[in-house]
């Protein structure tokens, strides 16, 4: 264990249905992001390039799984990194 202060840098990856196709959406920060939970609506109007772009008359997408991951670069920086997949359902009224 060190005593030096790392800074943290955030990213996050969005997966549509699974965590083994390549993220549909990245963003990363300086500032943590806001809390996530599973069972979140994810609006996606405001992005066109989902791989199963759902009907926004009738369907979302819904958070169904989080995942964390930690890790530092020696000597440089510490990273958290939040994994959220997403899948298509339709919207109950």
């Amino acid at each position: 264990m060190h005593n030096k202060y790392l800074q943290t840098y955030y990213h996050l990856e969005v997966y549509e249905d699974s965590f083994a196709n390549a993220p549909s959406y990245f963003a990363e920060s300086s500032n943590p992001f806001l809390a996530i939970s599973i069972g979140d609506y994810f609006d996606h109007r405001n992005y066109d390039f989902w791989q199963n772009m759902p009907d926004s008359k009738t369907e979302k997408f819904v958070i169904k799984q989080i995942e964390h991951v930690l890790f530092a670069i020696k000597d440089s920086h510490n990273t958290h990194k939040i994994m959220i997949l997403i899948k298509k359902e339709p919207y109950t009224w």
